[in-house]
């Protein structure tokens, strides 16, 4: 939903033909707003006026959500990045070293050429 200006608020009509040949339209914003009309001008007209029914009757608010600063176990949470799982997680493995002192090498190299361009090249 977008809002338009400060007295109007802009949603989207969708408007389906149907087997019957009926026209069925909907808001696409609030999915329980939906109508069938034998036309097009018909189904858009009755989707608008049943949607201004519906928001005549509606409020909407907004509410801020507490979040819990204990967990289901009632430890305290700790509202921490996701990522800090993963912090230190190839410390003590050899292999990631060996591709980490790989990557450094690679990176000090003072050459112009980033790649062997004949990893890159078509010539047979």
């Amino acid at each position: 939903m977008n809002q338009h200006s400060s007295n109007t608020l802009r949603v989207t009509l969708r408007l389906e033909a149907q087997a019957s040949g009926r026209v069925a339209a909907s808001v696409i914003e609030f999915p329980d707003c939906r109508v069938e009309a034998a036309t097009r001008e018909a189904a858009i007209a009755k989707v608008q006026a049943a949607f201004l029914e519906q928001l005549a009757r509606s409020e909407t608010i907004s509410w801020d959500v507490p979040l819990p600063n204990q967990d289901l176990n009632g430890s305290e949470r700790r509202m921490e990045s996701p990522w800090i799982k993963y912090a230190g997680m190839f410390k003590d493995d050899p292999d990631f070293a060996e591709i980490a002192a790989a990557i450094r090498a690679e990176r000090e190299v003072e050459d112009d050429t980033e790649v062997d361009p004949a990893v890159y090249s078509l010539d047979d």
